[in-house]
């Protein structure tokens, strides 16, 4: 299954190139089990594709559309819509992103890691200069380039394209932990063109959405950041503002990770945790669960082949909490040790739940960077290719109910992450 040619729009409020059926200001195009139009949510000008999933029913992704009066930048999510049984029948549940700020998801965002300068103090050179190290990816314009459907299509795409400032060193370095020189003209601040490409199938539950971040203007070892996109929050217990989250899980580049929250309990940090399961063949992945009343949500990103490197060292990675007796986002276990951004910045505590649901991709720290090893903890190693011309990453979008139970622990995430076919489409 391929995807169709794309067909450019300008940032702002100008319509598709050329005699494409989708041009003009009130957009639309359909295909064989798969569409888009333009239309309005609330107070927010929207692109919603439509596509039906593997039982033949619809499932839709809203896109805010870059100007049109919209306020802001656009290219993020703001609702996902899918359908369950309901007796007889089918019910429509979402997930919500139309808060604005950080809301809204597929956004790109880079962190720098932190460095020592050569007068002894530490930081980011983004800091020294007054910016932002890790600027949320909605806070710049996007263009946007759109698969042009024709009647016999079953597959589209929408593409968000901008540029990502990242700063660095005008000299590459050898070490990424090396001394840094503090003066400013020893500093260059980079744009990267970063994509972020949705891609609809007729037939996939999923949506795959393809990140690519432009490093060609760099030599290895003039920058050092992380990956977090796809990045965001996204209301996606149904809609639920109010649910809690539940539990947490992931497969990075050595070990599963799964939280020992019961399915009709709620996230804390005294919460047990494993992270001692070999990760073997299973594809990389991330999700994390809430509870809207007895019901157990799920968002979840699974990588379509193991592109990146998770995360950087930590202690904690090959072992649990009974054996190692560290507890969550403790001075034993803290938040810079998880591999991907998640519910360790959405406030969790001992006893009260948290019902923040920050959600995002993640990777080492290293790339930009000329190291070609990963240390994971104080055994175990991998190699990394820190500064390829394109940093490119496809990962599967998993949204709904999820399968997690008290006595099958695997969520609907991990259980994608170990099938054999993926639910999203794979064609490039």
């Amino acid at each position: 299954m391929t995807d169709d040619a794309g067909v450019p729009e300008d940032a702002g409020s100008q319509p598709d190139a050329g005699s494409s059926p989708d041009a003009g200001a009130s957009g639309g195009a359909a295909g064989d089990g798969v569409s888009w139009k333009r239309e309005r949510l609330g107070d927010v000008e929207v692109d919603t594709w439509t596509w039906t999933d593997a039982a033949g029913r619809p499932r839709t992704v809203s896109f805010k559309r870059e100007g049109d009066g919209n306020s802001g930048h656009g290219g993020v999510a703001v609702r996902l819509t899918w359908q369950v049984p309901d007796g007889a029948g089918w019910r429509t549940e979402s997930a919500e992103g139309l808060g604005g700020g950080e809301e809204g998801f597929g956004m790109f965002v880079a962190h720098e890691r932190g460095r020592t300068f050569d007068d002894g103090s530490e930081g980011t050179i983004a800091g020294l200069h007054g910016e932002d190290d890790s600027p949320l990816g909605i806070g710049f314009p996007v263009s946007i380039t759109r698969g042009a459907l024709s009647a016999t299509s079953t597959s589209g795409f929408e593409a968000f394209t901008s540029t990502y400032p990242k700063w660095g060193t005008v000299v590459p370095m050898s070490d990424p932990d090396g001394q840094t020189p503090r003066s400013a003209a020893a500093h260059r601040r980079f744009l990267l063109p970063v994509t972020t490409r949705w891609h609809f199938a007729k037939g996939f539950n999923a949506p795959r959405i393809d990140v690519e971040v432009d490093l060609a203007q760099v030599t290895a070892g003039q920058l050092t950041f992380d990956v977090r996109g796809p990045y965001g929050v996204l209301e996606f217990a149904n809609g639920d503002a109010n649910a809690p989250l539940n539990n947490v899980q992931w497969g990075d580049s050595a070990y599963h990770f799964t939280t020992q929250a019961p399915a009709a309990g709620n996230l804390t940090t005294a919460a047990g945790w494993t992270w001692d399961e070999p990760i073997g063949s299973t594809r990389p992945y991330h999700a994390l669960l809430a509870r809207s009343g007895t019901v157990l949500y799920e968002l979840g990103l699974v990588e379509t082949e193991k592109s990146l490197v998770y995360s950087g060292w930590s202690g904690n990675r090959g072992t649990s909490s009974a054996k190692s007796g560290h507890k969550l986002l403790s001075d034993d276990f803290a938040d810079w040790e998880w591999p991907f951004q998640s519910a360790q910045y959405s406030g969790v505590s001992a006893s009260a739940p948290t019902t923040f649901k920050k959600f995002a991709w993640g990777s080492s720290n290293l790339y930009g960077s000329s190291a070609g090893t990963q240390w994971l903890n104080d055994k175990l190693s991998v190699p990394l290719t820190a500064t390829p011309q394109v940093l490119r990453y496809r990962t599967c979008l998993i949204f709904g109910r999820s399968t997690f139970t008290d006595g099958a622990r695997r969520g609907s995430t991990r259980a994608a992450a170990e099938a054999a076919s993926l639910p999203c489409p794979t064609a490039p």
